[in-house]
C-alpha cells in the first residue's frame, strides 16, 4: 500500500518545560501511523516524545527481509538512551512487536535506571508452530497476507504491509522467544493493556507478561476494540489511562515542580 507522512518518524521535542521522556515503538509491518494519536495526545499533555520508524518498514516487504530482530531493538534502545539522556529516567510504551520491544527494553541490564515505565498495548510473545520455519519457508513461499488493518471501528485503516514476508516472521519469532525468557528482568512497573478480541496476538500473550515480569503491573481492559487499540474504540480511554500511569511512575526533573 501507499504510506502518507503519518508513517514517516514522528517527533514532539519543542516544549519549553517538558515533563519527561515517552518513546513509543510500533508493531511488525507496520508504521509510526498505528500510535501517532497516542504521541500527539500525550505531546499535548507536555510529555517529549519520540516515535521512530523501525527498519525495514513503510517501505516495501523486500526490504523488511534485509533486516534482523537486533536492528528492530538497536533502533529503539539508541532512541531510548537518547532520550533518557536528556530527560533522565523514560517512560517506553509500544504495541504488539512494539510491546515486546518495550518489555525488551525494561530487560536490558544497560538501560536500568533509565526506564522508569512501561506501557504494553496487546503484546507479542508468541507466534503459530509454523513460524518456527518460516525462514526455511521463505524461498518458496516468500510471503503470506497481511496482518494489519484489525481494527473494530469502522473506516479506520492501519498503514501497513499486505504481504508479510516470511524471512522477517523468523527473526519476529526470535525477538518474542528472546524477550519472553527475560520477563523476569522486567521490574519497572508496567501497564499492560489487552483488548479482549485480538485476531493478530492472542490475549493470553498478556496474561504471560503480566505472569512473568517481576515487576508491578497494572491490568487495563480494553472491550471493545480489536489488536489496533490506539486506532480503535478505546483508543482514549487508553491514552487516559497511560497518562495517569506516567504521572504517577515516572519522576519529575529536579527543578521541575509543575
Amino acid at each position: 500500500m501507499a504510506f502518507s507522512e503519518l508513517s514517516r518518524p514522528w517527533s514532539a521535542r519543542g516544549h519549553s518545560n517538558p515533563r519527561g521522556g515517552l518513546l513509543l515503538c510500533h508493531g511488525f509491518t507496520g508504521s509510526p501511523q498505528s500510535l501517532r494519536p497516542w504521541a500527539e495526545d500525550h505531546a499535548d499533555r507536555g510529555w517529549a516524545v519520540e516515535l521512530p520508524l523501525l527498519p525495514g518498514h513503510a517501505t516495501t516487504w523486500q526490504d523488511l527481509t534485509t533486516y534482523r530482530w537486533r536492528d528492530w531493538y538497536e533502533q529503539v534502545r539508541a532512541a531510548a538512551i537518547d532520550l533518557s539522556d536528556e530527560f533522565g529516567p523514560i517512560a517506553v510504551g509500544g504495541l504488539s512487536m512494539g510491546g515486546a520491544l518495550t518489555l525488551a527494553l525494561g530487560e536490558d541490564p544497560e538501560l536500568r535506571g533509565r526506564i522508569a515505565a512501561l506501557v504494553a498495548v496487546n503484546p507479542g510473545m508468541t507466534l503459530t508452530p509454523v513460524a518456527g520455519i518460516a525462514e526455511l519457508l521463505a524461498p518458496v513461499v516468500p510471503t503470506v497476507a497481511g496482518i494489519g488493518s484489525d481494527v473494530a471501528l469502522d473506516g479506520v485503516t492501519e498503514e501497513a504491509y499486505d504481504r508479510t514476508p516470511l524471512r522477517a516472521v523468523g527473526q519476529l519469532r526470535r525477538l518474542f522467544r528472546r524477550t519472553r525468557r527475560g520477563l523476569g528482568d522486567v521490574t519497572a512497573p508496567l501497564l499492560l493493556a489487552t483488548s479482549s478480541q485480538d485476531h493478530t496476538v492472542p490475549p493470553s500473550d498478556s496474561d504471560l507478561v503480566a505472569a512473568g515480569v517481576s515487576g508491578s503491573v497494572e491490568r487495563l481492559a480494553l472491550p471493545r476494540s480489536y489488536h489496533l487499540a490506539p486506532l480503535d474504540h478505546d483508543a482514549q480511554r487508553l491514552f487516559e489511562a497511560s497518562a495517569r500511569f506516567l504521572e504517577q511512575h515516572v519522576p519529575r526533573r529536579s527543578g521541575d515542580a509543575r
